[in-house]
């Protein structure tokens, strides 16, 4: 969904995209790293007959073998990843926003072996309820078989078929998530979607099966997740009343957030979130923009 800025004048409008990661480092965790006790060694496959193993040391942040999930944002580099202990699954990578954002798309780019099933998870009431808006897998009869694989309406999450990496396993692979591409056969108009589906204050990747791989004569490849890096781009989430972002007065600004958490509220309204009617500006209902109506709250003339 392309969400370009828009003017506020003539109906819904919405803040430049950003990657909500960058700042907000503390926001990542994973249930399961390896080596945070103690060095672990990993086997995978070089070539057809041979072994590549390598030695994972997560107990110094800033060591050579350190596969902390602080290792997935954008400002570790390019040569460092995230990695999951041998042999534990399911796997869950949870980003706590602590507000409300609009969430555009989420990119995982997988080291090795990407998983043959995952489910993407939301909350939007900080924690309390956490529901699953998209499956993936290379199967989805098999993973998740009572789960549709289209969705009927904006309730039902259903199962995306991943494509098969046949040729080599353990090529790094990007998988993308769009809150509101995967509603693309639901003829509902986008500001609608963007109100139901994009408001998270929270997401988890659940990663539930390993990726399959070739057998190899004698020692088995290890088996485990390995990210390199997550990017969650979005902007604070307005009900298309604003076109930018500002720092939160009520929260610990953030100096080198990237996407603020505030809204420029427009159309009379106010809040983090714009959403309420400015004091005097209750005459209507407070509702969300829409693409030709800017439901701007109006003065309460009795008053």
């Amino acid at each position: 969904v392309c969400m370009a800025q828009q003017e506020c004048v003539s109906g819904a409008c919405y803040p430049p995209l950003g990657d909500l990661l960058k700042g907000r480092e503390t926001v990542i965790r994973a249930s399961s790293t390896c080596g945070l006790t103690g060095i672990e060694v990993f086997c995978t496959p070089l070539g057809q007959w041979k072994m590549k193993c390598c030695p994972c040391d997560s107990r110094t942040a800033a060591g050579r073998n350190t596969h902390t999930i602080h290792n997935v944002l954008s400002k570790a580099g390019p040569e460092r990843w995230w990695q999951s202990k041998k042999d534990v699954s399911p796997v869950t990578i949870e980003l706590d926003l602590k507000q409300l954002f609009h969430i555009d798309n989420l990119l995982l780019y997988f080291k090795g072996p990407r998983p043959d099933a995952l489910v993407i998870e939301r909350t939007s009431d900080w924690g309390r309820t956490w529901a699953p808006v998209l499956y993936m897998a290379t199967e989805c009869e098999s993973s998740f078989p009572h789960i549709l694989t289209m969705s009927a309406d904006l309730d039902t999450p259903h199962c995306y078929t991943l494509p098969p990496n046949i040729n080599n396993p353990y090529q790094d692979q990007r998988v993308y998530f769009h809150p509101m591409l995967q509603y693309s056969n639901i003829a509902v108009p986008n500001e609608q979607k963007i109100e139901r589906l994009s408001g998270y204050t929270g997401l988890r990747v659940n990663l539930t099966q390993f990726g399959a791989v070739p057998y190899t004569p004698g020692r088995h490849p290890s088996r485990f997740y390995a990210l390199k890096e997550i990017k969650l781009i979005g902007s604070c989430f307005c009900h298309g009343h604003a076109d930018q972002c500002l720092p939160d007065p009520t929260s610990k600004h953030l100096l080198n957030t990237e996407v603020y958490s505030a809204c420029d509220c427009q159309h009379n309204t106010v809040g983090v979130n714009c959403e309420r009617c400015a004091d005097l500006y209750n005459d209507l209902p407070w509702k969300p923009a829409e693409r030709d109506n800017t439901h701007t709250c109006k003065r309460n003339t009795h008053t």
